[in-house]
């Protein structure tokens, strides 16, 4: 057992006999009806049956639960459960999963099956990767915990989180998850896991913009020198967008949508583009959002070729950072080979993933200060895609790995280790 608190009466492979014994009898068929229910972010009625079921797992678990609604009533209620231990002003390790998915129910991919033959040890289905298996993962591990030692609870502080929008950006819940920062010593999301099981500890973040440019319209045959036309403006504004990319600094500017005009023979009056930006450190969002805030107030600085009439175009610019940077720091370092010293020994590989591209919730945490690490959940492959699947040995290793991690910071809280 790691962190050295250990009595005697503490056998970590008690908790691995504990979740190997209740792998297929228990939790794969709890598994299957989470998946099995329908629960695409926007299907509100769906997410929230999802999350009824869990619910009722936590309840039955002892934990307590707060609901969290959406307060323009566009997702279904988020949930934060809590052990006895956890009170409401108590610093407690945070569990962080999602309920929703990805998947409509037009599309057809409504239930898990089990891989046969080479691919016995797969479940295919809409959110065996993403995430469902992780919420198994989460709560398996802590019945585990709790029934090889049944003070545990009472002793250790500690949240879950189960939001309904986080594919879609977390928009409603990223809230929640700022006020729960504070009161969180550690937190650990349970994200698909990568490769080789290695941790993730970076992502980058990401900004959504929209710069729209108003000209003058005017007839293209009868008035055309009349006209201003925005679109020609913004021609020449997306290479100097573009241009803010740098990839030595892991930071990419990529303008992916323009629209514009309204015929061919009409001068555009208005046109726009979306831009997708993403950055490895908080100081490169900012540089971006200045860049394009500069370009609002001077469209043309430093062009001497441009015709004089598109300076009297105006810009606009809307949107801004949609997730913030997961950076790795000392204590996400730390926390990260805690939870090693508890993976190596279930067979789980060790270290830290590369940068990841995408965003989770990870990174909101990371960026109020609290030490977190993503990837928790088991191996598989086809994120986002009717292919979807996951590792049932992962699963059940990932559990093992989590069960045992719980006993050891209730071991630490129970000596009055400084993170809790």
């Amino acid at each position: 057992m790691s962190g050295g608190h250990a009595p005697a009466d503490v056998d970590p492979a008690a908790t691995d006999a504990a979740v190997a014994g209740a792998f297929e009898r228990e939790q794969l068929p709890w598994f299957t009806t989470l998946v099995d229910q329908p629960s695409h972010t926007y299907a509100r009625e769906d997410v929230e049956d999802a999350a009824r079921l869990v619910e009722a797992f936590a309840t039955d678990l002892g934990l307590s639960v707060t609901r969290h609604p959406d307060p323009e009533g566009r997702f279904a209620d988020h949930r934060v459960y809590a052990s006895p231990a956890a009170t409401q002003h108590a610093r407690a390790l945070l569990l962080v999963g999602h309920v929703d998915t990805v998947f409509p129910r037009s599309m057809g991919f409504l239930t898990l099956r089990r891989g046969e033959g080479d691919e016995a040890d797969k479940v295919f289905g809409p959110g065996v990767l993403d995430m469902k298996s992780g919420i198994s993962a989460m709560f398996f591990a802590l019945r585990a915990a709790a029934r090889v030692h049944p003070g545990l609870l009472a002793e250790l502080p500690v949240r879950v989180l189960c939001n309904t929008d986080e594919e879609v950006g977390s928009p409603s819940s990223a809230a929640l998850i700022r006020q729960l920062a504070p009161r969180t010593s550690r937190a650990l999301v349970f994200e698909g896991g990568r490769v080789e099981d290695r941790i993730i500890t970076r992502r980058k973040g990401g900004a959504s913009l929209t710069l729209e440019v108003f000209g003058k319209s005017a007839h293209a045959g009868n008035d055309h020198a009349a006209g201003v036309s925005a679109i020609h403006a913004l021609a020449l504004l997306v290479p100097r967008i573009e241009a803010l990319t740098d990839y030595a600094r892991g930071r990419t500017v990529n303008v992916g949508i323009i629209e514009g005009g309204t015929a061919k023979n009409t001068v555009p009056d208005r046109a726009r583009c979306i831009i997708d930006a993403r950055f490895e450190r908080a100081e490169d969002a900012r540089f971006v959002i200045d860049a394009l805030q500069e370009m609002v107030r001077e469209p043309f600085a430093g062009q001497p070729d441009v015709p004089e009439k598109l300076h009297g175009v105006r810009l606009e610019l809307s949107g801004g950072v949609t997730r913030p940077p997961m950076e790795a720091t000392d204590a996400t370092q730390a926390l990260r080979r805690d939870y090693e010293a508890c993976a190596a020994p279930v067979g789980l590989g060790v270290g830290e993933a590369p940068l990841q591209g995408g965003g989770s919730d990870a990174n909101l945490l990371a960026a109020e200060g609290v030490p977190v690490i993503d990837g928790l959940g088991p191996y598989g492959q086809y994120f986002h895609n009717p292919r979807e699947w996951s590792s049932l040995s992962s699963l059940r290793a990932r559990t093992e790995a989590l069960a045992r991690f719980l006993v050891d910071e209730w071991l630490r809280a129970r000596a009055g280790g400084a993170n809790l």
